[in-house]
């Protein structure tokens, strides 16, 4: 018997149709896999089920019962937790104090301490999972991984029976993300029913019972998640079979270094090199120590911050506008903005890196995470920077569009570029890189060439273990 069940389920914003027609089913206590590109409707459908909007036309059912939600308190009413792809937190203020903000005090005792009663709660949840984040820290001196983590915290201490993961182990190291998925296996084992929204279909794989596969806003297949292997839910989500790519490592690196004289590392022209690591070792502070090198000694250079959201999008600036603040020089003639210009390379590269919807006057802030990151990358490509740091480049995107980003960071290198890497996704950098480092607690260990190194011992460099 259906648990949760949409019928018919239509959401449009103006002219652009997120959700078509969707009606699919989820059984309690189990854990469905919803997958699909960037833009599919996947996080939409499920803020339709958290109350963050209301549908267009169809009915959501809840136990049977019809339920219509006209806010995130009516969701949080019903027992149902959001654990968002962007972060909803309050910088300025503690761990501790977004922990008490999001309670109610009708649904949770806070008597007369409340930051003791909430704290022991996180506490023990915090040891359950063992993860270990500082409650008194202020959320803006926390990682992103951290702020991740609190998330989660957040959205489990309520104790709800339905729980949206959205993109949770995006900013996640491998053994994190992996004590997660056990994480939310146990969650099932205790009857809750768990949605998951992921790119990442190991993790599908993994955890999941049922798999439902939306494209362009469509439900295209329903499935057991037994009945599709891991090629045939990457054919279901894109549209067609993903390619199997290598990257040779260049050998015209050796003899065409850039010159950075206040940096111990010595970067080279064709070249891809990575950053491995747990975020929050240092990567930070590498970043910031290029950025400086590279503006003191004039170095032309793109920039995929690791925090789009914080440094990369502006609430109320469209698409075009992003591109003009990155471009000035480029449409700028004579004082005077060259406007259909601008619009034309805003398309141009909306179509090129398939940015949906690909519209140049949509805010970049009403486009989901995925596509936000494939604008930014397309972004930062436009001029063809000498060097390009790259933070977490393919985080949070879809398959198809992580192929396109590796693709394109291989061949820009092959034209006399160099990349900055910095990944939490090992894969990633053992991929890509021509050399690499690995990071812990501000200590580098390397540059290390591509293969010599196996994943273990990486492991414990990363660990501090060696």
């Amino acid at each position: 018997m259906s648990y949760i069940e949409f019928r018919n389920i239509t959401k449009a914003f103006g002219t652009c149709v997120s959700c078509r027609d969707i009606s699919l089913s989820i059984k309690r206590s189990t854990v469905h896999a919803i997958i699909g590109e960037n833009g599919a409707g996947k996080s939409t459908l499920m803020k339709l089920l958290g109350g963050l909007f209301p549908a267009s036309s169809g009915q959501i059912y809840l136990n049977s019962q019809l339920y219509s939600p006209h806010s995130a308190q009516d969701a949080f009413h019903n027992k149902i937790a959001f654990i968002h792809q962007h972060f909803v937190l309050a910088d300025q203020l503690s761990a501790l104090d977004n922990l008490i903000l999001s309670f109610s005090s009708d649904n949770f005792s806070l008597k007369t301490k409340p930051a003791t009663d909430v704290a022991a709660r996180a506490d023990a949840l915090l040891k359950q999972f063992g993860w270990k984040i500082n409650l008194r820290a202020k959320v803006k001196n926390l990682s992103v991984g951290e702020q991740q983590r609190l998330e989660i915290l957040k959205a489990l201490m309520p104790d709800p029976d339905i729980i949206i993961f959205d993109e949770p182990t995006a900013v996640l190291t491998p053994q994190e993300s992996h004590e997660l998925m056990k994480f939310i296996l146990q969650l099932k084992s205790h009857g809750k029913t768990v949605i998951l929204i992921s790119h990442k279909l190991n993790e599908i794989k993994y955890v999941a019972d049922d798999i439902s596969i939306l494209r362009q806003g469509s439900l295209v297949s329903q499935h057991a998640q037994q009945d599709l292997t891991l090629e045939q839910m990457a054919e279901l989500m894109i549209g067609r079979r993903l390619q199997q790519s290598q990257f040779d490592s260049s050998t015209e690196n050796q003899k065409t270094p850039i010159s950075l004289p206040d940096s111990d590392i010595h970067l080279r022209k064709n070249e891809i090199f990575g950053v491995a690591g747990i975020e929050g070792n240092g990567q930070d502070e590498l970043i910031a120590h290029f950025l400086t090198s590279l503006r003191q000694h004039k170095i032309p250079y793109g920039d995929i911050t690791e925090d789009r959201l914080k440094l990369s999008v502006f609430q109320d600036m469209n698409l075009m506008e992003h591109v003009l603040l990155r471009h000035k020089g480029r449409f700028l003639k004579k004082g005077l903005l060259q406007t259909e210009l601008l619009k034309q390379e805003t398309e141009a590269l909306l179509k090129e890196w398939d940015v949906r919807p690909p519209e140049a006057d949509k805010l970049l802030a009403d486009l989901s995470g995925g596509n936000q990151q494939k604008f930014v990358v397309g972004r930062e490509l436009l001029d063809h920077p000498q060097v390009l740091l790259a933070a977490h480049p393919s985080r949070g995107v879809d398959l198809g569009a992580q192929e396109k980003i590796h693709q394109s960071l291989y061949e820009y290198t092959r034209q006399g570029n160099t990349v900055l890497l910095v990944s939490a996704d090992l894969d990633e950098v053992l991929l890509l890189s021509d050399r690499f480092i690995v990071l812990n607690k501000n200590k580098i260990y390397g540059p290390f060439n591509k293969g010599q190194l196996t994943e273990q011992e990486i492991g414990m460099y990363m660990a501090g273990d060696l």
